[in-house]
């Protein structure tokens, strides 16, 4: 009962309407917080997909550049020596 009191007094000295517009603050501040760390979850996941489909992106570059190699050799034909081994520099991570 005593934490009522508390309460009721708290109310009573600083006023209603800056009692309340506190407690808005409080509790926008918590949904908020809330929403951030779903969304950065979120954003995490989708980082770590994007970085999956890049990997792959570039391990079949290489492998068509492979396959265009094999062919070029059975048909007798010199081997493009400029795409093989390289990487676009736009590619490029930085890091």
């Amino acid at each position: 009962m005593e934490d009522v009191n508390q309460f009721v007094h708290l109310i009573e000295t600083l006023g209603f309407p800056i009692f309340m517009s506190g407690l808005l603050i409080f509790v926008l501040y918590l949904m908020l917080r809330w929403m951030m760390n779903i969304l950065l979850a979120k954003i995490q996941a989708l980082w770590d997909m994007t970085v999956k489909l890049i990997d792959r992106v570039r391990s079949l570059s290489d492998s068509i550049i492979k396959l265009e190699t094999m062919v070029r050799l059975m048909r007798d034909l010199d081997p493009d020596y400029t795409d093989m081994g390289k990487i676009d520099p736009k590619d490029r991570r930085k890091g």
